[in-house]
Formats: structure tokens, C-alpha cells, sequence
């Protein structure tokens, strides 16, 4: 076993002499100290690539062991250590003799599990690679992969099929606008990419053939789920999607071609025949025995129904599409729920029900639309009134959390089942228990669609055969 290295000779091979290429570099000028060659010369000698062995002699060059005429490849290098620098190389090269074959050993084991290592990972890489592809080309969106230069690493076959240039193949390294089929579609993506991070809720959209697509870009991460950086900050590459919206525009142009039929085909003819009956109704054109202005009632009723069902779809589908305008303005909240409580009165009396409003703000101020915020109490508590058993009761009531302002109204009805509680909100769903009741089943979802457009949010809690208990809140002014 070699005798342990004195503290200089560590400290010189820590510090100088750090790699087994300085040790050969030294070796040699060790046996030929008067030796003047340039790297590529001595390259050749010590069988090492040439840019390796210049990044030697310059490390070495930077701690006086040598000095060299001119510059680059033409440099030529001569030994030139101080005196105790040479007695201290003349201890490293025989410490290094002594301990050659086993460095060497130990290097060669290291660079063996090294190339084993590489071919591992790269064994790896190709089958992550091929599994990736794979998945990207099984989806039916096209999915493009940037780096910060615009310089495609990924497309999927989905892309390549839609929006790349006719002919191009699938290789790696093209340019965006080289890959891309028009200047739109590269427009897209990178409009898309800029809204990364950004706040507006506005996506970017594609015309391209007869189909439409929206576009969503999203950073980069790593396996610990954060944005992979660039050197210059910002996400080194991006993922665009493009998700082929063309079904959606379809239906949208049907509700749109609904609402106008509602509005215009169906409307119009209901208010002739409201208005022409009601003119029959009140006598107008002669008195009418009790069997025809029962009939005829029933004619009126019914308008009024079916008219209060269009009203219903107009609003819920201007709604959906984002086109119900709102006049917001300061609501006496507690002013308009004692407001509709007075006007169901006759309703609440006719069926033997009792109802109670309580409050525990003296007065409290919403921004809301007056118009729209009654239609949604009054969906409530009608509904509390048409549910409820005989000689039940309802209660309003309104109180502050925090800085939101909320009205509860509970009833005695029939509840609903815990199986069902999670779709009342949704379009044509009614209660099993309550089918009987005359009802479109749009009431719940418009009332939960206007508060949300209001800033507020609606929830519901029964309990079949005790009640339900509706409860909204709004931001308070």
C-alpha cells in the first residue's frame, strides 16, 4: 500500500494537478524540462484531443507552472516553474508513477460505468420518447412543443396532418413559420404563448379549413410539477393545444337560431292568441256562457304559461352565451325580500301556509339588478309555496358573514332526496317527489346562473320529509 501523500502534494493535486490529463501534461515536461511544443504537437504525444490538452496547459499556464508565445492554436508552451514549484511537481509525478496503474484502473472503471450509464439513459430516453409519442399521436388534438426561439422539439402525427405545410416531414428542429401551413396558424400559437400567465379570461381561436380551434399554451414543467427555466428566465418550452371547437360553434349557432324562433316564430303567434282571447274573455264580442269562459280561461292561462316558459329559455340561453346584460345598481335587500314576500301573500294565505321574514342587519345594500335579484327570490320562495305540505310554514331571513350579505329561505315541503340534492340546479331536473307540480325545471338553474353573473353563489341542504333550505349570498356595498 502507498504511504499516505504528504499535505503540499494533496493540496497541489486538490487545487493544480486535478485531472489525470494535467498529470500526463506534467509527466512529460517532467522527463523533457526543456521541451517547447505547441498543444496540438503535444496532443499527438500524449494520444489526447487537442482542445482537451489546450485547456490544460492554460489551466496550468494560469498557476505559473507555464508561459507561451503568442496565442491559440499557434501557442507555444515551455516549462517554466519557480523552484518550489518544481521540487513540488518532481514529488507529484513520482507520487503520481507510484499510484499510475491504479488511477488508471480506477479511471477506466469510471469511464466504463459511465458509457454504461449513457447507454442506459439513453436506452431510457428513446423508450420515454417513443411512449410519448405514442400517447400525443393516440389524441384527437394537434400538440405542438416550442422552445423559447420558436423552434419546434414536438409535434404530434395530429398537427403534422392539419396545419403542417403539405410534403414536410416529420423530422426535428424546424422553425415554426418553416413547419407551420400559413402565417395564421403561427400567428395563433404564438398569440396563445403570450397570454401565458395573463389574467384575461380572453382564449385565442383558429379558423383553419371549414373547423375552428381554440388554442391553450401552457409552460413546461419538470417531474416536481414546476416551470422548467430558461437561462434567461421564462419557461425554456411551451405546449400549445388546439382543441377543435367546430361542434361547439355549431351549437352555438343553433341556440342562437332557437332563441330567434322563440322570439319571433313562437312569441309573436302566442301574443295574438293571448290577446284576441282576452279581448273574447272580457266580453268584447258578446257574452260568453260559464262553459266557454271557462274554456277560454283555460286559453289565457295557458298563454300565460307558455309564455313565462319562453321567457325562461330567453333568459337561461343569454345567460349561457355570456348576452344577458346586467343594470347593476345600490338593492335595499331587505326592502325587496319583504317586498315579495307581501306579494305572494294571497298565494301563502290561499293555502293555509304561514311565513315570517327576519333579519339580523337593521339595513343592508347590495350591487345587484333589481329586476333580476327579485326574479331570483321569487323563484325561491314560489318554489317554497308549490313544495310545501299543508298548513306548512316558510321563513326568509337575511344576515351578514364577513363581508357578504345572505338570504336564507326554508320551508316544510317534502325535501329532497340526498340521491337527487346534487342536480337541482340543473336544466329540466326535478324532483321525483314533486313531479306532480306543474314546473319546467329551468327556475333553480336561472336562479344560480343570475346570482353567479351577480358575484355571488347559491347552495341548497334537505332533508327528505323535513324541508329544504335555499340560501344565496352577495358582496355587500
Amino acid at each position: 500500500m502507498a504511504a499516505p501523500l504528504e499535505s503540499e502534494v494533496k493540496t497541489f493535486l486538490k487545487t493544480v494537478a486535478n485531472t489525470v490529463l494535467k498529470l500526463d501534461i506534467l509527466s512529460y515536461y517532467h522527463d523533457h524540462p526543456f521541451a517547447m511544443d505547441n498543444a496540438e504537437g503535444l496532443a499527438r504525444w500524449l494520444n489526447r484531443r487537442t482542445a482537451d490538452v489546450v485547456a490544460g496547459l492554460e489551466e496550468l499556464t494560469r498557476h505559473g507552472l507555464f508561459s507561451h508565445e503568442s496565442e491559440g492554436g499557434s501557442a507555444v508552451y515551455a516549462f517554466q516553474p519557480d523552484e518550489k514549484t518544481a521540487a513540488l511537481v518532481e514529488r507529484v509525478i513520482a507520487s503520481y508513477r507510484l499510484t499510475r496503474e491504479a488511477v488508471y484502473t480506477e479511471v477506466l472503471a469510471l469511464q466504463e460505468k459511465q458509457d454504461e450509464l449513457r447507454r442506459e439513459y439513453q436506452r431510457i430516453l428513446f423508450t420515454e420518447r417513443g411512449r410519448t409519442e405514442t400517447i400525443l399521436n393516440s389524441l384527437e388534438e394537434s400538440v405542438l412543443v416550442l422552445n423559447r426561439t420558436g423552434t419546434v422539439l414536438l409535434a404530434n402525427g395530429q398537427f403534422y396532418e392539419r396545419f403542417a405545410q403539405a410534403g414536410i416531414a416529420e423530422r426535428e428542429g424546424p422553425g415554426l413559420e418553416e413547419l407551420a401551413a400559413s402565417g395564421e396558424i403561427a400567428g395563433a400559437v404564438r398569440s396563445s404563448i403570450a397570454k401565458i400567465g395573463e389574467e384575461s379570461l380572453e382564449e385565442t381561436e383558429l379558423g383553419h379549413g371549414e373547423r375552428f380551434y381554440r388554442l391553450q399554451s401552457t409552460p413546461v414543467t419538470g417531474p416536481d410539477g414546476k416551470v422548467i427555466q430558461g437561462e434567461e428566465g421564462g419557461p425554456a418550452a411551451t405546449v400549445t393545444v388546439f382543441r377543435d371547437i367546430t361542434r361547439e360553434r355549431e351549437i352555438e349557432r343553433m341556440r342562437e337560431d332557437f332563441i330567434s324562433m322563440l322570439t319571433h316564430d313562437l312569441r309573436n303567434p302566442l301574443g295574438i292568441i293571448f290577446g284576441s282571447s282576452t279581448l273574447v274573455l272580457d266580453g268584447k264580442l258578446g257574452l260568453l256562457n260559464e262553459k266557454q269562459h271557462k274554456l277560454l280561461s283555460n286559453v289565457v292561462k295557458s298563454c300565460g304559461l307558455m309564455d313565462r316558459l319562453i321567457e325562461d329559455f330567453l333568459t337561461l340561453s343569454k345567460l349561457e352565451a355570456g348576452q344577458l346584460p346586467l343594470s347593476r345598481e345600490s338593492v335595499d335587500l331587505n326592502s325587496l325580500l319583504q317586498g315579495v314576500l307581501q306579494m305572494f301573500q294571497p298565494q301563502i294565505a290561499e293555502l293555509g301556509l304561514e311565513a315570517g321574514f327576519t333579519t339580523e342587519c337593521e339595513e343592508v345594500r347590495v350591487s345587484a339588478d333589481l329586476i333580476q335579484l327579485e326574479r331570483v327570490v321569487s323563484n325561491l320562495v314560489s318554489n317554497a309555496i308549490k313544495y310545501n305540505r299543508e298548513g306548512g310554514r316558510i321563513d326568509v331571513r337575511s344576515f351578514r358573514e364577513g363581508n357578504l350579505v345572505k338570504v336564507a329561505v326554508d320551508d316544510t315541503g317534502k325535501g329532497i332526496s340526498a340521491e337527487e340534492l346534487p342536480y337541482v340546479f340543473e336544466k329540466f331536473r326535478r324532483a321525483a317527489a314533486v313531479e306532480h307540480v306543474k314546473g319546467t325545471g329551468l327556475g333553480l338553474t336561472i336562479a344560480k346562473q343570475l346570482i353567479g353573473a351577480m358575484g355571488g353563489q347559491i347552495k341548497v341542504e334537505s332533508e327528505e320529509g323535513r324541508g329544504s333550505r335555499f340560501t344565496f349570498s352577495l358582496p355587500a356595498l
